[in-house]
């Protein structure tokens, strides 16, 4: 498969990921709420990007471990822009049916992680189990978060509480570092949203994170960890966690994947001698 079909294979010693790209979300500089615009226009032009929002890459991964085939996030579905909502269509490309998957492993409740994983209030996938933090689960399924968020964050509570009730029969949380299944362990990386998690590819000797959001903007978070979003719930702490993250990474050599870098959504980071780190894309 290819960047044109949003689609790549890879393997993890004897267990196969293949990335699916659901499309891209256009953040704009007010997404980033300590940012200069001058900064944020001037590495949109650096990079290539025309417009004024930069298109930001929205990935799901398949994992097949011993016949198991096993869907980590979902994509959006058709809850934000008409640019996502590509991951049903590209799993059947890639070879894959709905009734394969047999876990749903969920990094956090936002709309562009589970939105895809329902379609009018019905699991999209009929024989998953949905894997999930058990404090992500708490936090969006308690009505005072609810009240007391923004209005124009209470849709994103609603989305959430909608795909847990679609799977509420099949349904498996998490509480702290914990056995996913054999070869994939989820660590939980806090601060985006309360039980954000990664997810810890292991076989043989051979190791990958599946980071989620711990970036976003791969051309300014890198290079300035400090950089947060302002959907980040507790942006101190999700500073913190991508300062150590970017850190034990480069300091271990590990392959990460994130759902939001660009094609193929893999790679490995360096640290930089004169600070911030650069991400050396596969």
């Amino acid at each position: 498969m290819s960047e044109d079909d949003g689609i790549h294979s890879f393997d993890v010693g004897s267990i196969k990921l293949t990335m699916i790209a659901d499309g891209v979300i256009p953040l704009p500089a007010e997404i980033f709420p300590t940012l200069d615009e001058d900064v944020f226009r001037s590495t949109l032009s650096r990079v290539g990007v025309s417009s004024d929002t930069f298109p930001a890459a929205v990935n799901a991964f398949v994992i097949e471990i011993d016949e198991t085939v096993h869907l980590v996030d979902a994509g959006a579905g058709s809850t934000i822009a008409p640019t996502l909502g590509k991951v049903s269509e590209r799993l059947g490309t890639a070879g894959y049916a709905p009734e394969q998957i047999q876990s749903l492993i969920v990094s956090h409740l936002h709309p562009d992680h589970i939105g895809g994983a329902v379609s009018e209030g019905r699991a999209v996938f009929p024989n998953a189990e949905m894997i999930v933090s058990e404090t992500e689960h708490a936090f969006w399924t308690d009505p005072d978060n609810r009240a007391n968020a923004p209005e124009d964050s209470q849709p994103f509570f609603d989305m959430a509480t909608g795909a847990i009730n679609a799977y509420e029969d099949r349904l498996r949380l998490l509480s702290g570092e914990a056995d996913v299944i054999t070869g994939i362990t989820a660590l939980p990386l806090p601060g985006h949203t309360p039980g954000h998690c990664g997810f810890a590819i292991s076989s043989g000797r051979d190791n990958l994170l599946i980071w989620a959001d711990i970036v976003h903007m791969q051309h300014l978070q890198f290079n300035d960890p400090e950089v947060y979003l302002a959907f980040d719930v507790d942006p101190e702490q999700a500073v913190a966690t991508r300062k150590k993250v970017l850190d034990q990474v480069a300091v271990d050599n590990l392959a990460i994947a994130g759902m939001h870098l660009l094609y193929p959504g893999t790679g490995q980071v360096e640290k930089k001698a004169s600070g911030g780190y650069q991400f050396i894309q596969d």
